[in-house]
């Protein structure tokens, strides 16, 4: 995939990934020294890690150190996500590996400026999930993910919109769209087993480019697993381009 970091601006990437924050919440967040601590006990790792895009404190091992105990209170292993170039200090990831902090799994981001496009007319936009989409949603995440997915999707901001492709009456692709500011996440795009290769998760895709045109926005942006070459596949046919990318560094108590 053909990277494009020089084509935004470093104010833009920032707001794209602060953009991806936002429109996955947690249950529970808390600031450390101007990093976003977050925690949902379970769910995606988004969700459960902390995001060290700004840091205006002195002593970043004494942050790490808030993070850790934080963490460890809930029972839980301290998370963080760590980006390519927006990490702040930018010398946090050697900082983590030094305390025996492991990567896990590797994350792209993608973005592209809003087209002229038109919603394909089988699109459907919802204001809320119907059970049909999150039996769809559900089935394309980890088990492990599952039983929080409900409480995280409550939390969505608005404005939001749900998007489904139904097929003699059944959902077969979903996609979720959050606009925060001038950019708007694509999320939750999955298609059922069966009905893959059918081209519903590009009709979601690009309904929900539709959507963030009308909604004002100039940037579509979605983030996703590096290992996932069907989906990079997928969002390059449609104009996507590697804009940045971040890991996630995890210790156990």
């Amino acid at each position: 995939m053909r990277d494009a970091q020089s084509e935004f601006s470093h104010e833009e990437l920032i707001a794209i990934e602060w953009a991806a924050i936002h429109a996955w919440p947690a249950l529970k967040n808390r600031d450390i020294d101007g990093w976003l601590w977050r925690y949902s006990g379970g769910g995606s790792q988004r969700a459960n890690s902390v995001s060290p895009i700004a840091f205006h404190g002195t002593d970043v091992e004494e942050a790490i150190d808030e993070a850790e105990r934080l963490y460890f209170s809930q029972s839980a292993a301290s998370r963080f996500r760590v980006f390519d170039t927006l990490s702040q200090p930018a010398d946090l990831d050697q900082r983590l590996e030094a305390r025996g902090y492991k990567i896990t799994e590797s994350v792209l981001t993608l973005a592209k400026r809003v087209g002229a496009c038109s919603s394909p007319l089988d699109v459907r936009f919802l204001d809320q999930p119907s059970d049909g989409w999150m039996e769809v949603y559900l089935s394309n995440i980890a088990a492990d993910r599952r039983p929080a997915a409900p409480s995280l999707l409550a939390l969505v901001p608005q404005p939001r919109t749900y998007f489904t492709v139904e097929v003699d009456g059944q959902v077969i692709s979903t996609g979720l769209g959050v606009r925060c500011g001038n950019v708007v996440i694509a999320e939750c795009i999955g298609t059922r087993q069966e009905a893959r290769r059918t081209g519903g998760a590009s009709r979601v895709m690009t309904a929900l480019e539709a959507w963030a045109k009308a909604q004002g926005a100039s940037i579509v942006a979605l983030q996703a697993v590096t290992t996932n070459f069907p989906a990079q596949q997928l969002y390059a046919a449609l104009g996507y381009t590697k804009i940045g990318g971040l890991h996630y560094r995890v210790r156990e108590r």
